[in-house]
């Protein structure tokens, strides 16, 4: 049987009570792996830090378990579990330099110095810092002091790092370079990678697993491609990207597929694991690049046009251009709105026009069903 790196078991926690009581986390159930890059997904207020930090032990369930490679750990102080944390804040000691900084932990776990200096010797290495050792944190960049908290979290080699949104202070580009930094530390060493964002980026660039989470809840675990491409739930889709959404009517159940009329009364097979039934109405998930956009008389031509989409009829309405791709908004013949994404090929950045109809074509293997 798998050892997992973090278990949480029914996890449950609330903070207050009678009237103002706040449910922060409900029946949470995760299972992380031995070296994995792991994030927590969702906006502000959903739980994640909340999870991250009953990990840690800087708060205690109000209910269910937390097991850290198999062993309950309620009531074990932080400084007793084999985790570490980055928190947003990098919490450097300024009249330190990079190096005592970095021994800081291991100082206080009575290692001598000569075993000190040489792990932060290594430490400094991994992350690329190795000829700052004697400077102060006032003398570091955002992003070198960022590596300084990681190489003092990393230094007494912990089971799992917990990664607080470490990023997000960070401007754009070097929060881009230190997003594939974190996957390297995370693969080099060989640790247990738990990352909380609220920033869909990071979470599918970097992660092996992600745990996409609202209202104190997950609501799907998938790796970064599942999680994009298979959707289960409204709200994943729509956090996670730009998402269309259909209303469609169930014909018939085909086994594990449905047959659906489209609006505008087009009809399209597509999978389903929810096993719905004719005559209810189902949401369908569509990403803006995955539909097809034909001039209206170019839809029809074809019987392998016919059977490999469904179509829906609309007028374009805008068209911008991103120099990669263009976007075209079109307003659907039910009233409803449609974006579409293709990309520039052979300089065609152009291949309608506003005020033209347009078809959308639906491939069957792009449009995802939604539980709710």
């Amino acid at each position: 049987m798998t050892v997992m790196a973090v278990e949480a078991q029914g996890v449950s926690k609330v903070f207050g009570s009678g009237a103002g009581a706040v449910r922060a986390l409900d029946e949470v159930d995760v299972a992380i792996r031995q070296n994995e890059f792991f994030t927590l997904l969702g906006p502000s207020g959903c739980g994640k830090t909340t999870l991250l930090r009953l990990i840690a032990g800087f708060e205690q369930p109000t209910s269910g378990e937390i097991l850290l490679e198999g062993q309950p750990i309620a009531g074990t102080p932080p400084f007793r579990r084999p985790v570490n944390t980055v928190f947003q804040s990098y919490a450097l000691f300024p009249h330190m330099t990079v190096a005592q900084n970095v021994g800081f932990g291991l100082e206080m776990l009575g290692q001598d110095r000569k075993t000190i200096a040489g792990t932060v010797e290594r430490t400094l290495a991994l992350v690329k810092l190795g000829g700052m050792a004697d400077r102060r944190p006032a003398q570091l960049s955002g992003g070198q002091q960022q590596r300084v908290a990681l190489a003092r979290a990393l230094a007494n080699r912990p089971k799992v790092l917990l990664l607080d949104e470490p990023l997000s202070a960070l401007d754009l580009k070097l929060r881009k370079e230190m997003q594939i930094e974190l996957k390297r530390l995370q693969h080099e060493t060989g640790i247990t990678f738990v990352f909380v964002t609220h920033d869909q980026e990071e979470a599918l660039t970097m992660s092996d697993r992600v745990a996409v989470m609202s209202e104190g809840k997950i609501l799907q675990i998938g790796d970064p491609a599942e999680i994009y491409e298979k959707p289960t739930r409204r709200f994943v889709a729509d956090f996670i990207g730009e998402t269309n959404f259909v209303e469609a009517e169930v014909l018939a159940a085909e086994g594990s597929a449905l047959r659906v009329r489209l609006p505008g009364g087009g009809a399209l097979s597509v999978a389903d694991a929810f096993e719905h039934k004719p005559g209810q109405v189902v949401t369908l998930a569509v990403r803006p690049e995955r539909a097809e956009l034909r001039a209206l008389g170019e839809a029809a031509q074809g019987d392998a046009v016919e059977d490999a989409a469904g179509q829906l009829g609309g007028t374009v309405e805008t068209i911008v251009y991103f120099g990669t791709d263009t976007t075209y908004h079109v307003t659907l013949e039910d009233g409803g709105r449609f974006v579409a994404r293709l990309q520039n090929r052979e300089g065609a950045a152009r291949r309608h026009e506003v005020g033209e109809r347009v078809a959308i074509l639906l491939p069957s293997e792009a449009v995802q069903v939604l539980r709710d």
